[in-house]
C-alpha cells in the first residue's frame, strides 16, 4: 500500500509503521508522481482535495484530513468515487481553547474591569472548539453564552440564535466552519453592518476560518477609530493576508491556534487509526505512545490564582505575543505565512495545560482548574 501524507502531520512514521510505503510531500498539493500510485492520502487544511486532484489519483480508496474542518474536501466527489473519508473533529479543541484564553488574558492586561463576572462572552459556534474556549472563560468567572442557530433550531437548550446578544457582547469569539450556502451561511457572518456596530471596549477573536469576517469591511471599520481589540489567527485569502489590516490587529498569528503538540499529534492519531481500520489493520495507538512527557513540577492552586498569577504562568508556558511578533516579521507574504506554519515552534513545541498538575483543596478550585484545562486533583485540607 502507498500512503501519501503531508509532512507536517506529526508521528506518522511511528503510527503507520508497517502499514505500507509512506511518502511525504511538503507543498500545498502532492506531486503528480506520488498521486499516481497512492492508495491513501492524508492532508491538512491547505490541500484542496477536489475533482481536479482526484483525476490524478486513480488507485485512491481512502482520504483523511488531520483537521476539524472539511471545507477543503469535496465530499460529494469522494462519495461519487466510493472513496472513504475521515477527519479529526475535536483533536485540537483544547489547543484552540487555550489560545483564546491567552488572547483574553492579554486583552485584560489593558482593561480596567472591576469584576470578571461583569463580562459578557459570546461564543459563535458551540462545537468542539467553541465549547473548549467557552469553558475556559467561564472558569474565569465570565458570563458565557453560545450562539449557534443550527443547534438552536434542533432544540438544543444550551445555545441561542439571538444575533443582537453577539454583537453587544464584551468578548466575541468565532468558532464556526466556513459555509456559503444553506439556511445559516457563515461566510462574511461579520460583514459591514455587524462590524460597524462594534466599539472600542469589545474584544473580537477569530480562530475559525478567515472568511467568517469580511477582512475588507474590518479594515474599513478599524480605520474609523474607536475600534474593538482585534485578534486574528485566520485570514481571508490566506496564505495571502490583507497587509493594511495587520496594522490594526492587536494580536496577529498565522493560523496556529490549534497547533499545540497535543493537538497536532491528536489529529494524526485520529486519521492514522481511521486509515488502519479502513484497511483492516491493527489500531492501538494513543497520545501516550508518541508524546514526550514534559517535566513540569506540580503546583498548588494558590500558586495559580488570583488572575495575575494565572496570567504569569500562562505567559511563561505560551506567550502569545511571541507568535504575534513572528507573524509581523515573517508572515505577511504567502511564502512567509506558509513557512511559519510549517516550522511552527519546531524546536520548542507548544504544550497544553493538561501537562500541569494542580493540587486543589476544595471542589470549587478543582472544578475551576479542570475547566481551565489543567490536570487537577483534589486533596483534603
Amino acid at each position: 500500500m502507498n500512503i501519501v501524507a503531508d509532512r507536517n502531520i506529526p508521528a506518522l512514521s511511528t503510527l503507520l509503521s508497517g502499514a505500507g510505503n509512506l511518502h511525504f510531500f511538503s507543498e500545498r498539493e502532492p506531486p503528480s508522481e506520488l498521486l499516481a500510485n497512492a492508495d491513501a492520502l492524508l492532508v491538512r487544511s491547505i490541500t484542496q482535495v477536489n475533482k481536479e486532484l482526484l483525476k490524478k489519483v486513480p488507485k485512491l480508496t481512502f482520504v483523511a484530513s488531520a483537521t476539524i474542518g472539511t471545507e477543503h474536501i469535496d465530499l460529494e466527489a469522494l462519495a461519487e468515487k466510493g472513496i472513504a473519508f475521515a477527519h479529526a473533529p475535536g483533536a485540537n479543541a483544547a489547543s484552540v481553547g487555550e489560545y483564546v484564553l491567552c488572547a483574553v488574558l492579554q486583552w485584560l492586561n489593558g482593561q480596567n474591569i472591576d469584576s470578571l463576572a461583569d463580562l459578557d462572552v459570546a461564543i459563535v459556534g458551540a462545537g468542539h472548539t467553541g465549547q473548549a474556549a467557552g469553558q475556559r472563560l467561564q472558569a474565569l468567572g465570565m458570563n458565557v453564552h453560545y450562539y449557534d442557530p443550527p443547534l438552536s433550531k434542533k432544540g438544543e437548550k444550551a445555545v441561542h440564535d439571538h444575533w443582537q446578544r453577539v454583537i453587544t457582547a464584551d468578548i466575541i469569539s468565532c468558532h464556526v466552519p466556513l459555509t456559503r450556502g444553506g439556511e445559516y451561511p457563515t461566510h462574511h457572518l461579520f460583514e459591514h453592518t455587524a462590524l460597524q456596530s462594534l466599539h472600542e471596549n469589545q474584544l473580537l477573536i477569530n480562530a475559525s476560518r478567515g472568511s467568517v469576517i469580511d477582512n475588507v469591511a474590518l479594515l474599513e471599520r478599524a480605520q474609523q477609530g474607536e475600534r474593538p481589540f482585534i485578534v486574528l489567527d485566520v485570514w481571508e485569502g490566506e496564505p495571502e493576508v490583507l497587509k493594511p489590516l495587520v496594522d490594526y490587529v492587536d494580536i496577529a498569528t498565522p493560523h496556529i491556534a490549534g497547533h499545540s503538540l497535543e493537538g497536532k499529534v491528536g489529529g494524526a492519531i485520529m486519521v492514522a487509526n481511521a486509515l488502519l481500520q479502513h484497511f483492516q489493520l491493527e489500531t492501538n495507538y494513543d497520545k501516550s505512545a508518541v508524546l514526550p512527557n514534559p517535566t513540569w513540577p506540580a503546583l498548588n492552586a494558590k500558586q495559580l490564582w488570583p488572575l495575575s498569577s494565572l496570567s504569569h504562568w500562562v505567559k511563561q508556558h505560551y506567550d502569545i505575543m511571541e507568535d504575534d511578533a513572528l507573524f509581523r516579521r515573517d508572515a505577511q507574504t504567502q511564502e512567509g505565512f506558509d513557512t511559519l506554519r510549517k516550522k511552527y515552534r519546531k524546536e520548542s513545541p507548544r504544550r497544553e495545560f493538561i501537562n500541569q498538575g494542580v493540587t486543589c483543596h476544595n471542589s470549587e478550585q478543582y472544578i475551576q482548574f479542570l475547566q481551565l484545562g489543567f490536570s487537577a486533583r483534589q486533596v483534603n485540607r
